[in-house]
């Protein structure tokens, strides 16, 4: 069958997110999952204080690499990584800006670094944020940084990073999100909530974490501006103060495993797995939906949900997890883009109902293509 062409990467290139801080990761037209790097000079006397806030994938060394080439002439001007949680997304260049310069100093939780020094690299130096006596990062040789600890978002030693001079939050995985294909404009739009959502609802654990976090982030002085996560894209503006309510609303984790959910939310479930049925027919055709949704009621996963009568398919019952059940039925056997095409349509359409959307198959992490030279 034939699937949506994929966008052209494009150009790697820093971009500017507020004075003297750039994101210098590679933003990939055909990933749903955005990894953001940061890089945040200092100027200070006798020369800058460069600091790289989440090192990032290995797949996008290269372009992390040539932009810090372009803006502070190599990786070896780094002084100081810091690290919000072990994950290899997050830390996977670790060991390469650490053997680039042999001063470099790491900075992150306790509770991280028992994790991740299994990469077998050694910083320069070692320091511990998030201690309850310790609130405030010294880089360089000034006072930079408040530190806000993130208890379980999603890593019980996550550690969010907030500099007061440019009002910037580094939040780790906290607010991140999956953008939609193709695009992956820098500062968020509302729209791109949905995102956010769906990329917590898999990862974070419960909603109380996430209250707890955005309450520390409400407490920081000056406000905060500008919120720089992990993934996704970079909230500015009004967007904050939204993203934030919307935050300590938001159903996640184990809040999710609730029978309640199916009960509250059945009839626009119900609406979504029709329009996803009217979707697929128009693509691959109605015997073909039909004989997909056949074979997996055969196998009782779908058979409390769905039905096949005279060669179509009918919706008897919604849900969270009708939708993914129907979802891995239909793409099964279909190639990764075309299936993460369908999850689009998905966020869009639970978005604009205000649904949770369930964990859409394997493959929301897909291996990136490398990235342009």
């Amino acid at each position: 069958m034939t699937t949506p062409a994929a966008p052209r990467p494009l150009s790697p290139q820093p971009l500017r997110i507020a004075p003297n801080c750039w994101m210098i990761g590679y933003r990939n037209p055909t990933s749903l999952l955005q990894c953001n790097t940061y890089l945040r000079i200092f100027d200070e006397a006798p020369r800058p204080y460069n600091v790289c806030i989440d090192p990032g994938s290995r797949y996008d060394f290269p372009v992390i690499d040539a932009n810090l080439s372009q803006l502070i002439g190599g990786i070896s001007q780094v002084n100081s990584i810091s690290v919000n949680h072990q994950d290899p997304d997050v830390i996977g260049n670790a060991p390469e800006f650490c053997a680039a310069n042999a001063r470099m100093s790491l900075v992150t939780s306790q509770e991280t670094w028992r994790l991740a020094q299994h990469l077998a690299f050694v910083p320069g130096r070692l320091e511990f944020a998030g201690e309850t006596d310790r609130r405030t990062m010294v880089l360089g040789n000034t006072p930079r940084w408040q530190v806000v600890p993130t208890p379980f978002c999603h890593f019980r030693g996550a550690v969010a990073f907030y500099d007061p001079e440019i009002r910037t939050l580094f939040s780790g995985d906290l607010f991140g999100g999956l953008n939609q294909l193709g695009r992956v404009h820098l500062f968020a739009e509302e729209h791109d909530w949905a995102g956010v959502a769906h990329f917590h609802q898999i990862y974070m654990p419960s909603r109380e974490v996430l209250r707890f976090a955005v309450r520390q982030i409400r407490a920081l002085t000056p406000a905060v501006e500008i919120i720089a996560p992990q993934h996704g894209h970079v909230i500015v503006g009004d967007q904050v103060g939204i993203f934030l309510e919307q935050m300590e609303q938001l159903l996640v984790g184990i809040d999710l495993l609730s029978i309640e959910l199916d009960q509250k939310h059945t009839k626009p479930y119900a609406e979504v797995m029709r329009e996803l049925l009217r979707w697929m027919v128009e693509i691959v055709g109605r015997e073909e939906v039909a004989d997909r949704v056949q074979n997996a009621t055969d196998d009782a996963a779908l058979a409390p949900f769905v039905k096949v009568v005279e060669g179509q398919v009918e919706v008897v019952s919604g849900g969270y997890v009708a939708l993914g059940e129907l979802f891995n039925t239909l793409t099964a056997t279909e190639p990764l883009s075309f299936v993460n095409e369908v999850r689009n349509v998905l966020f869009a359409w639970c978005g604009s109902r205000h649904l949770p959307v369930p964990p859409l198959g394997a493959g929301v992490d897909q291996v990136p293509e490398e990235p342009a030279p």
